[in-house]
């Protein structure tokens, strides 16, 4: 079985060194890596491009501008047609221990029900407490979430669900978005102890970045990008409106070495309705809808079908 690892990054090069490093000496040789660059303004290309120079099975991809995690790992998949599973992992996590790729993809291999896998990383990533029996004797538990920081998705996964959801601007709710579409299609969801295994340093004393958290917030707190978005998806996916197989909203197009996007067409659609719908969402505190409007996507949905 082969995995392919991306990594994206922007900026923290300090944070990328520690985590690229790491994965280099410690994931045993067999898997391929793409690494994609947000636009990095703190010498984090020029390391990068040096790295990828020293390293056959990396690929580097440089972007210009920031266009978001979500835009970057889903650029980063396109290297990864002939492989079996796909990791995610964020540049402020550490590998500790050399078995941490076998751990996540062996649970996959052995658990066909279970959809994606991911590294407990972030305590409003709870799992649900109950045990994961797995073959080889190792530990797991079922979850309704996989956080984004280190997560490991079958290629069978990924070809009934598609790409990371591009909606939700730089930092969104992507790995929740990706989680619920998973649990919809009927898979499980496993939860991994991070501790031994690998660490999550972006929240560490010193080390936290004041622009990424700032992005963060803004992006949380936009319209369709934020909160709203999120639930307002979770119910176009559970009415049918929206196929939990997600295309691209940017194509990317490559030209002597620089990478653009372009508005997916068979996006604009999607985009033109959830910018309707927006207008006519509130959510109470518990996270609910309180009030939609969906003639307008009932009235398009025919559309973006016959268009994706």
């Amino acid at each position: 079985m082969r995995a392919h690892l991306a990594v994206v990054t922007w900026n923290r090069l300090a944070l990328t060194r520690i985590c690229l490093e790491s994965l280099l000496a410690r994931t045993p040789p067999g898997y391929a890596l793409t690494i994609v660059d947000n636009g990095s303004e703190d010498g984090s290309r020029e390391y990068l491009q040096s790295l990828a120079a020293a390293h056959a099975h990396i690929r580097l991809k440089l972007l210009s501008r920031n266009m978001g995690v979500s835009v970057a790992a889903n650029l980063a998949w396109d290297d990864a047609a002939d492989d079996d599973f796909y990791i995610k992992l964020d540049n402020d996590v550490e590998i500790l221990d050399p078995l941490w790729l076998e751990r996540l993809t062996r649970l996959l291999a052995q658990n066909p029900q279970v959809g994606m896998a991911a590294y407990r990383l972030c305590d409003w990533h709870e799992p649900s407490r109950q045990p994961l029996v797995l073959r080889d004797g190792g530990e797991a538990e079922l979850t309704t979430v996989c956080g984004g920081g280190c997560v490991c998705i079958p290629r069978a996964v990924y070809e009934r669900l598609g790409f990371w959801n591009e909606g939700y601007g730089r930092y969104g709710h992507e790995d929740q978005d990706y989680s619920w579409r998973a649990r919809k299609a009927g898979y499980a969801l496993a939860s991994v102890a991070a501790e031994g295994m690998v660490r999550h340093l972006g929240y560490a004393e010193g080390m936290v970045d004041a622009d990424i958290e700032r992005g963060k917030k803004t992006s949380n707190q936009a319209r369709l990008s934020g909160d709203t978005a999120y639930y307002l998806n979770l119910l176009l996916f559970d009415e049918g409106l929206l196929p939990l197989r997600m295309i691209r909203k940017y194509l990317p197009s490559e030209a002597e070495g620089r990478i653009s996007f372009v508005l997916n067409p068979a996006y604009r659609p999607v985009q033109k309705l959830l910018n309707t719908l927006a207008r006519t969402v509130e959510v109470d505190a518990s996270g609910e809808l309180s009030r939609l409007d969906l003639s307008a996507w009932r009235q398009g949905a025919s559309k973006y079908e016959s268009e994706s």
